[in-house]
């Protein structure tokens, strides 16, 4: 038996010493005087690549952070085999204790050999014939990064072994050790799906970077001994020592590995027995999973921008880091409040206790959009109830606050409103609010006659525009898109409202100032923004700047720089933002303490579709833009709910929330120096005639009326009139309001000029289906 082992034994070290004299001769002849010339042609033809490795030229992961660092998302591709996560780290961030165990595991002599260890391949040789197996290798860890990058897969033929011999001499000679190093352990596969030991760190031992907006500490950083051992053990054999699923296996190669840290002096026996305990006691799970996509609609919403900004396989391989707009603890806060306000019972001061909103009324999907109108960044956009619900009325994965096939309601009714006030219009100008038949065939029927949500035409007073917008009245809507014409397409434009771009003059209708065309939230929430920010329309943004691998900046977005494009004139603005602003104009249809009344001034209107399908509510202070949608993905109606009582509670409490969060101070609307006070007749809304009831207004200089209308005398004194003190002056909020006067005396009335009426106690039971709601 002793016999044939030897036998065998010499049978096999015949051809290992033969193929390391081949290599040895091969390296010999390849530097030798005949052959350098061919062994530099060599080198410089792979040059490319090997450079590109010390560029970051590996597939890596992208990175998606909110505003302030905080991860929202990693992007890589999941569909190759050969794909993974990879993370690249800079040499000055791995932890010394990774490098050590890494040189104790793989090559002794990385910091002073060549590239290749002539002695460690003869040291290999013997000792592999002594154990009649291999059970060490002669690879410097150059060789192996030449081999990861150029041979992996391939034959270890005698010309690939001088061909990789070669290449490790060259790449020692361009770059210093601590690069190859570098190179090196962002290349190794460590099993699982990762790739580099970045993503190895954070799979295996679920740390994370610490990211500021300025930089990151990679999880490589905080390795212990112990995790630091473990991981530099499996390159090599990732599969069979991945410690999630062959635990035993991982801890026997980890052994060996702290012995040659000992050996090498790295550490001491102590460290060794204590870094062996910890890995024994370590419960070994796959980190990888425990990341969800959080904002997950925003981050859809930027993986598409992004997509076509780099491309799409560029985007997945290219290990960017794309800092966006969103505030994360913002975001998280508008998520809870969309989903508790439909889902939870809820109770405030104007509705009371009610029960969940998908339960009573049968809302089951909102989302949410949160701007900064000066900059025009999403600080937050929610854009479903619940991502992962895929029920039909929810559909979690369609972001509805960039959906443009919801129709807006009343919301659109300020921008018509706007046109108007460009084209010489004024807040106190009367439009009744009758029955009118529109010339526009409808439903089969030769005309459209849209009526009011509370199917009544308000005639016992004159319908001031102040008055209408604030009790989203229909008629005067209607008759006001009429006299701006296809004025109102070039408006929408202008305001970013890209939905309509399409449209020609004939497809403007009397029914497009009630907001039957389909416009995003996000278009909507950018428009009303546009208002806020003084008639400049800044251009939505969600990213604020991007680097790529090697933390080179290739895109800022420094909002100092952008001045925006002035869409509406600042007078017509003040006077958009004077009306929603008026709280006193509202009390028609919504008493005292409703949804749109904040802590400070704001700017705020509501929208109903027909048959209740889309429920709104935008508004805006100087320094915030929201917007929120209710009802159904796949329009399914909801049950008796306008937009006061639905998206008007959600659109509250995001507001008050985010204005506190950042401290905003309780600014009211700058009025221009070309607005300025005037008095009308509450009847004409012209000049006056002596003793008739006026309403006081703001008018853009020029636009005074300067006729009077019919006379109206005053009515008699035992007569309710119709112009009725109040003792709130609305004056004092600076948002414009008027004063009444009666028989020639100045009285505090109510914003348009009539007494404050009684609102009902519920809103929404007086709600019925009609062409348009509040």
């Amino acid at each position: 038996m002793r016999k044939r082992r030897h036998e065998r034994s010499v049978s096999t070290v015949g051809p290992r010493l033969f193929m390391l004299a081949t290599v040895l001769l091969i390296l010999f002849i390849a530097f030798a005087s005949s052959g350098i010339g061919g062994a530099y042609a060599y080198y410089r033809a792979q040059m490319p690549l090997l450079n590109g490795i010390a560029q970051h030229s590996l597939f890596q992961t992208t990175h998606i952070y909110d505003r302030n660092g905080k991860l929202l998302y990693d992007l890589y591709d999941h569909n190759r085999i050969d794909r993974g996560r990879r993370t690249y780290v800079d040499y000055k961030d791995i932890s010394p204790l990774l490098v050590n165990a890494t040189i104790a595991a793989e090559d002794h002599t990385f910091w002073t050999n060549d590239g290749v260890d002539y002695s460690g391949i003869a040291r290999a040789a013997v000792s592999n014939v002594e154990n009649q197996g291999v059970v060490e290798g002669g690879s410097t860890i150059t060789q192996q990064l030449i081999k990861k990058q150029f041979f992996d897969g391939q034959r270890r033929t005698i010309q690939i072994k001088g061909e990789e011999a070669i290449l490790a001499t060259g790449l020692t000679r361009q770059y210093s050790k601590q690069k190859i190093m570098e190179m090196y352990l962002n290349t190794v596969f460590y099993g699982d799906s990762n790739y580099g030991v970045e993503a190895a760190a954070q799979d295996y031992f679920g740390l994370k970077p610490q990211c500021s907006k300025d930089h990151c500490t990679p999880a490589v950083a905080q390795l212990d001994l112990a995790q630091a051992s473990l991981l530099a053990g499996l390159p090599q054999s990732p599969t069979g020592y991945t410690p999630t699923v062959y635990k035993d296996h991982a801890l026997k190669r980890q052994r060996q590995v702290l012995q040659w840290m000992v050996d090498l002096g790295y550490i001491t026996d102590q460290e060794r027995l204590d870094a062996q305990k910890e890995m024994e006691n370590y419960d070994f799970t796959s980190h990888s999973g425990d990341q969800q996509k959080l904002a997950p609609g925003f981050v859809d919403y930027v993986t598409d921008q992004l997509i076509h900004l780099l491309g799409a396989q560029n985007l997945y391989d290219g290990g960017y880091s794309v800092y966006t707009s969103i505030d994360l603890d913002l975001q998280q806060k508008v998520e809870s409040l969309v989903h508790d306000h439909l889902y939870k019972a809820q109770a405030d001061n104007y509705l009371g206790y009610y029960p969940a909103l998908n339960i009573y009324h049968n809302v089951n999907n909102g989302a949410a959009v949160v701007m900064d109108p000066t900059t025009g960044e999403i600080l937050a956009m929610d854009g479903s109830a619940d991502y992962f619900n895929t029920s039909p009325e929810v559909s979690g994965q369609v972001n509805v606050a960039t959906s443009t096939d919801r129709q807006t309601g009343s919301s659109f009714k300020p921008i018509v409103y706007a046109t108007a006030f460009e084209m010489g219009w004024y807040p106190a100008m009367i439009v009744p609010d009758h029955q009118t038949f529109f010339p526009e065939p409808t439903d089969g029927k030769p005309y459209y006659a849209p009526n009011n949500y509370d199917r009544q035409f308000h005639t016992s007073f004159p319908m001031t525009i102040r008055q209408a917008v604030g009790n989203s009245y229909n008629i005067p809507a209607a008759d006001t898109l009429n006299f701006v014409g296809p004025n109102i397409l070039n408006m929408a434009s202008r305001l970013g409202i890209t939905e309509l771009s399409h449209l020609q003059p004939g497809d403007v209708t009397s029914s497009m100032a009630l907001g039957t065309k389909p416009v995003s939230l996000l278009n909507m929430t950018a428009a009303y923004g546009t208002f806020a920010n003084k008639g400049v329309h800044m251009p939505t943004t969600s990213i604020l700047s991007i680097t790529d691998n090697t933390n080179k900046t290739i895109y800022t977005y420094n909002a100092g720089s952008i001045k925006g494009t002035r869409a509406v004139r600042e007078d017509v603005s003040y006077l958009i933002s004077s009306i929603l602003s008026d709280k006193l104009a509202r009390y028609h249809e919504f008493f005292r303490g409703n949804p749109l009344e904040l802590d400070r001034p704001a700017a705020a209107k509501t929208g109903t579709t027909e048959d209740y399908k889309d429920n709104w509510t935008i508004g805006y202070t100087p320094h915030l833009a929201v917007g929120v949608w209710a009802g159904n993905s796949n329009g399914e109606l909801m049950r008796d709910v306008i937009g006061i009582t639905g998206a008007g509670p959600i659109w509250h409490d995001i507001m008050e929330y985010a204005s506190q969060r950042y401290n905003y101070p309780p600014d009211d609307f700058v009025r221009p120096d070309n607005v300025h006070q005037g008095t009308v007749s509450a009847f004409t809304g012209l000049l006056p005639h002596p003793g008739e009831p006026t309403v006081t207004d703001w008018f853009i200089d020029g636009t005074m009326p300067t006729i009077q209308g019919a006379y109206t005398p005053p009515p008699p004194p035992s007569s309710s009139s119709n112009c009725q003190s109040n003792n709130n002056n609305n004056n004092n909020n600076n948002n414009g309001g008027s004063n009444c006067t009666q028989n020639a005396q100045s009285q505090s009335t109510s914003s348009q000029g009539q007494a404050t009426p009684t609102a009902p106690d519920n809103p929404g039971d007086q709600a019925t289906s009609t062409t348009n709601m509040p």
